[in-house]
């Protein structure tokens, strides 16, 4: 049970004024069977009085208690024929409701209460008239409290139920940019391993033995370092920065026979920004490598009016491509930052990515 599904009030602190119910005993004088009549009276009002503070100190859905409220209205009602003060247990009964119901349920049984105290005050005509004026002024009184308290424990357990939901939201948006990170990383990293095992076994088929373990030991570092940087993105951080990745991804480039132009100059980001720039350049490559049929790939980064621009463009043609999860992966992670990918292909094939440098320059 959390802190916000708690009252302020506390139930044995509200007991303390219930004690007024024995006032009588010290100016009236009772007969023993009288005063075990208080006693049982009070021990039954307290008993249903907890049974309500129950429900009430871990309320979660604000459900009624009404058989134990009716229980205090009827121990009232059968105390009235030996004393007054049984215009406390009114009140505590008006404090219940008020704690149970919503305003429109709350206020004819309010009446109710108020016009059955003023009913038993004339019926028994007491010298003093406890029910009639006590009572009504107590039961509108102790209501108020209850409404201004029931009012504060909807709140708290609205502002819960809206921390969980965040969180819950919190959770899903971290599964999909894991998700989205993987499908990245791994389809990149598949698609080499893939291109690499696919020429040693000609190789090898061939007799090449030599060359062919050289490509199986480089499929051997692309599989541990495909391992390695997955650990990196599930831990949210990248240890090598952009300019270690797009190195990195241009000598994949080479290896798969692609001439590779770098130009511009990489510029500093902060690290979201480094990361998200990273797996769209990590997805872009791998759709060259799976799609394109050319032989030279040109990478450029650029400042252009207060935006950064990196493009990647290759001489071959990618008609194939079709918007994927890993395209509209780049294309959500790029939205965050107010960026967008435009795809051209065309005679050659280009993707550019634009941002706004305001949003990814370091802190």
């Amino acid at each position: 049970m959390s802190e916000a599904s708690r009252t302020t009030i506390k139930p044995w602190f509200w007991l303390i004024f219930s004690l007024y119910y024995f006032m009588p005993l010290f100016f009236i004088d009772y007969s023993p069977i009288q005063i075990g009549l208080f006693v049982i009276s009070y021990a039954g009002f307290v008993i249903c009085y907890l049974l309500v503070c129950r429900r009430w100190c871990s309320w979660r859905d604000m459900q009624p208690t009404p058989w134990p409220i009716a229980g205090i209205v009827i121990i009232a009602i059968a105390a009235s024929t030996f004393t007054p003060s049984v215009d406390t247990m009114f009140s505590y009964s008006a404090l219940l409701l008020a704690l149970c119901y919503p305003p429109r349920v709350l206020v004819p049984l309010l009446a109710g209460l108020v016009v059955l105290c003023v009913t038993l005050g004339l019926y028994h005509n007491y010298t003093f008239p406890f029910l009639t004026l006590t009572g009504s002024f107590a039961v509108v009184a102790m209501s108020l409290i209850g409404i201004a308290e029931r009012t504060r424990l909807q709140m708290h357990l609205q502002e819960e139920r809206s921390q969980e939901e965040l969180q819950q939201m919190a959770k899903i948006a971290e599964r999909e940019r894991i998700a989205r990170d993987l499908h990245d990383i791994l389809g990149h990293s598949l698609s080499s391993i893939a291109l690499k095992a696919e020429l040693a076994e000609k190789l090898l088929t061939q007799n090449k033995i030599d060359e062919g373990k050289g490509h199986l030991s480089e499929l051997n570092q692309i599989a541990r370092e495909s391992l390695h940087l997955v650990r990196e993105t599930v831990s949210g951080y990248k240890h090598r920065g952009l300019s270690g990745e797009v190195m990195a991804l241009c000598e994949r480039l080479r290896e798969n026979n692609f001439a590779v132009t770098l130009e511009g100059e990489m510029p500093a980001l902060n690290s979201k920004a480094e990361t998200t720039l990273i797996l769209a350049l990590t997805e872009l490559t791998t759709n060259i490598l799976r799609h394109s049929r050319g032989s030279h790939c040109q990478l450029a980064f650029a400042r252009e009016e207060e935006q950064l621009r990196i493009s990647i463009r290759d001489n071959g043609t990618n008609a194939r491509i079709k918007m994927g999860n890993g395209l509209r992966g780049i294309c959500e992670r790029l939205a965050v930052f107010n960026g967008d990918l435009h795809i051209d292909t065309g005679a050659q094939s280009s993707f550019t990515i634009a941002i706004p440098l305001t949003r990814v320059q370091p802190q």
